[in-house]
């Protein structure tokens, strides 16, 4: 492995059972080495390698230690009077890491236990296994990360739903594990939609994705759900989470849907549920380019949404999915003024999808360039890539498919298009 990773290969090593497994490191990633230098780096530790693969003997049984589920323990701090109890917590908790770097509330017992009336679960009830680590999620321990985000009681059922939506949905459809612990900025953006937006507060206007009053739920609801990625999937920087500069957006990335503003069928509805449900969808983030135009002339519109798609193109239309499904998924996080526009000139989402792929397009040479391997690296059934004349023109979006379009945020004509991780969402309704 590379210089860097160790404490991650230990780490994945110890969760998956095979805590005294050998391993050798090279200085760099072979990613950002041509084949001769990846070649003098693995001659260095050849010898290495093959004792450690024929000699060294290793434990376990190739399974992760088990335990049995059981209650969360209860711990006490103490100080001169409750603030300075309150600041040993978070110190203790930080340097622990079980902490995203912000102050924490206080899980106390009774806290947790408000939390629990709002859901007919037994507190051990396990939920799913969370990635990257396959933690147990217990609707104990979803409450607890829950209270110490600075979430309401009343929130819990949509976090339930959020560790569903990621913990019953195979690897092969939303990869969850390679999406957490990828060395890309990869976030989780939580989209809340049905009544219960409306009934917990969570802010589908101006500055949703924002901080102060008006997203205060959307902030606590998004903080929960990383401190689960970390303290039950074992999310962390450095052992899980291999991100090489990271995102603000992990910190917390929920929002709503402007149903009021929204011309067409509700997001929820779209996916399969009644208007009268409430759902929880699961989006893998990698970046957010903003989209501000006040074209009026819808044909221009869609072609500025076009221009940023054709920027803010993949490469993977030019390699073969790992997974069982396109890569190449996008958002369109659409401004009502945008939608409205749109919608006043006939437009759908199905006719708005199919504008997109057909017109983002860049030359052939930027992809090449921003493929995710060198170029010697490639397999051979690809190198017809060469040939071709690099300023040929490649749609960034051939599937129209791949494109959501979510209706939210203030008056004005400023949206954004957001580049997903290479999976589609994963939507999960909340229980009443």
């Amino acid at each position: 492995m590379a210089r860097g990773f160790e404490d991650d290969w230990e780490y994945s090593a110890r969760v998956f059972g095979l805590p005294e497994a050998p391993y050798v490191v090279i200085p760099y990633t072979m990613t950002s080495r041509n084949p001769d230098e990846a070649a003098s780096d693995v001659e260095g530790v050849f010898e290495d390698l093959v004792a450690g693969m024929t000699t060294q003997p290793v434990s376990g049984s190739g399974n992760a230690p088990v335990s049995g589920i059981r209650a969360a323990d209860t711990e006490s701090f103490e100080g001169s009077d409750r603030l300075d109890a309150w600041d040993a917590f978070n110190r203790e908790y930080l340097d622990r890491g079980l902490g995203d770097g912000f102050p924490l509330v206080a899980p106390t017992p009774d806290l947790v236990d408000r939390f629990m009336e709002h859901v007919r679960r037994n507190p051990l009830e396990v939920i799913g296994n969370l990635a990257p680590a396959y933690g147990v999620a217990t609707v104990e321990k979803i409450a607890i990360n829950a209270a110490m985000a600075g979430c309401e009681p009343e929130h819990l059922p949509v976090l339930i739903a959020a560790v569903q939506a990621i913990t019953e949905t195979p690897e092969s459809v939303f990869p969850a594990r390679a999406i957490t612990m990828s060395t890309s900025p990869n976030a989780l953006m939580m989209l809340v939609s049905g009544p219960a937006a409306d009934r917990l507060g969570v802010n589908h206007g101006r500055a949703t994705l924002g901080p102060g009053k008006q997203s205060k739920v959307n902030t606590a609801l998004g903080r929960a759900l990383r401190l689960l990625l970390m303290n039950v999937g074992h999310c962390y920087p450095g052992t899980g989470d291999m991100d090489t500069i990271g995102s603000p957006l992990k910190y917390s990335m929920c929002l709503a849907e402007n149903v009021g503003e929204n011309p067409w069928d509700a997001y929820h509805v779209e996916r399969g549920l009644d208007v009268d449900q409430s759902a929880v969808t699961i989006f893998g983030v990698n970046d957010v380019i903003h989209m501000g135009s006040y074209q009026r002339d819808a044909e221009q519109l869609l072609m500025a949404w076009a221009s940023r798609a054709a920027a803010a193109g993949h490469t993977t239309p030019l390699i073969p999915s790992r997974f069982e499904f396109d890569e190449n998924h996008a958002v369109m996080l659409m401004a009502p003024d945008h939608a409205r526009n749109l919608d006043q000139d006939g437009h759908t989402k199905r006719s708005i999808r199919e504008f997109i792929s057909r017109e983002a397009k860049t030359p052939l040479k930027y992809m090449v360039a921003s493929l995710p391997t060198s170029v010697d690296s490639l397999p051979g059934n690809l190198r017809w890539i060469f040939e071709m004349d690099p300023e040929t023109q490649i749609s960034t979006v051939p599937d129209p498919d791949t494109i959501e379009i979510v209706v939210v945020g203030g008056p004005t004509g400023k949206s954004d298009w957001v580049r997903l991780s290479g999976a589609p969402t994963i939507t999960k309704e909340i229980e009443k």
